[in-house]
């Protein structure tokens, strides 16, 4: 499969949702959000994604749930937690489970930034 760039971002929060959307287009790339972790799933078995943004708290499906079946389908997909909860634990278990980094809400706009552009697309 041709690598591409496109983020898929799945969060249950439509703001947040929205503001990625605003801030990957800003860098050029296209961005693809999707409310929740079926609907998350379903768009990586048709489409090529190189990078996503995936929370960690959802009501259907734990963000941790999804990044396994995210790496056991597509294991050169990078993911990137994102939560509004600090806990290193969870942090670890992400990090386990191939996560690439691990966010907490409110973002670091530029830490966020150099997380995304910096090592996935440079």
């Amino acid at each position: 499969m041709e690598e591409n760039n496109t983020i898929l971002i799945i969060d249950d929060e439509i703001s947040i949702r929205n503001m990625l959307k605003v801030f990957v287009e800003s860098h050029g790339y296209e961005a693809i959000t999707k409310p929740s972790a079926k609907e998350g799933l379903a768009t990586l078995r048709i489409k090529n994604i190189k990078l996503v943004l995936l929370d960690i708290c959802m009501p259907e499906e734990s963000g941790l749930e999804l990044l396994k079946k995210i790496k056991s389908i597509t294991p050169s997909t990078n993911v990137i937690m994102i939560t509004g909860q600090e806990n290193m634990e969870v942090a670890k278990e992400c990090m386990k489970l191939g996560a690439k980094d691990y966010i907490r809400k409110p973002f670091d706009m530029d830490y966020l930034e150099t997380s995304i552009f910096a090592e996935y697309f440079s």
